[in-house]
């Protein structure tokens, strides 16, 4: 579930890019008005997914379940987002994310990870 670490902390690194670009944006660009409020709402959505990440890491480390259908579900939805944006604008954030989700995939998908959640064929009866 260090992957899922990883990647609450990539979303974290992006709010504060955003919080820089925010403060260094209108000195650049000033006639941009609505730009604010499109990185407040981008940033209040990174600190959502970052404390889905965490919370998510959690639940893999004590051998919750949930956290793995969650997990399983998470990650799939992730892919498909940085897949996605990653033909809007590639950036090594998308790609450090997309690279990460596909390991944590991966990872999900192991007969023992499976059976360490109560998963799979090796679940224990």
């Amino acid at each position: 579930m260090l992957l899922e670490v990883l990647l609450g902390i990539l979303f974290l690194a992006g709010i504060f890019a955003l919080t820089a670009l925010r403060f260094s944006l209108p000195e650049v660009v000033p006639h941009v008005r609505f730009f604010p409020l499109r990185l407040f709402t981008i940033s209040v959505a990174l600190v959502l997914l970052a404390g889905v990440e965490f919370v998510l890491a959690y639940g893999g480390w004590n051998g919750k379940g949930w956290a793995w259908t969650v997990s399983l579900a998470f990650t799939v939805l992730e892919i498909v987002f940085f897949i996605f944006s990653l033909f809007l604008r590639p950036s090594f954030g998308e790609i450090a994310a997309l690279i990460i989700d596909l390991l944590l995939l991966y990872y999900l998908m192991q007969p023992k990870v499976q059976s360490y959640f109560g998963k799979g064929a090796m679940a224990p009866s």
